[in-house]
């Protein structure tokens, strides 16, 4: 018989406020655009987020926070580590 696969923990639910543009593009490109019938679970904007923040862990090495002020310049730091082609 078949192993049931481990249950991931989760943690407590985060809330996060998106702006509303990027809440409709996140959903219309992202969500919406997947076909449901063909993905194994439910596409929701949840899951995306957790896509890109799992993304940015697998690159947390080349992380700097030095270069990190604010929001903007976390995004390009973010940008970068995301768009880097070296695995350090």
């Amino acid at each position: 018989m078949r192993e049931k696969p481990a249950k991931r923990q989760k943690a407590a639910p985060t809330n996060i406020s998106l702006p509303v543009d990027v809440s409709q593009d996140t959903k219309e490109s992202f969500v919406d655009s997947v076909n449901a019938e063909d993905f194994f679970g439910r596409p929701s904007k949840s899951l995306v987020i957790r896509a890109l923040c799992e993304l940015a862990l697998e690159r947390k090495e080349q992380f700097d926070p030095a270069y990190v002020v604010d929001y903007e310049s976390l995004k390009a730091e973010l940008r970068r580590i995301l768009t880097s082609d070296a695995k350090d």
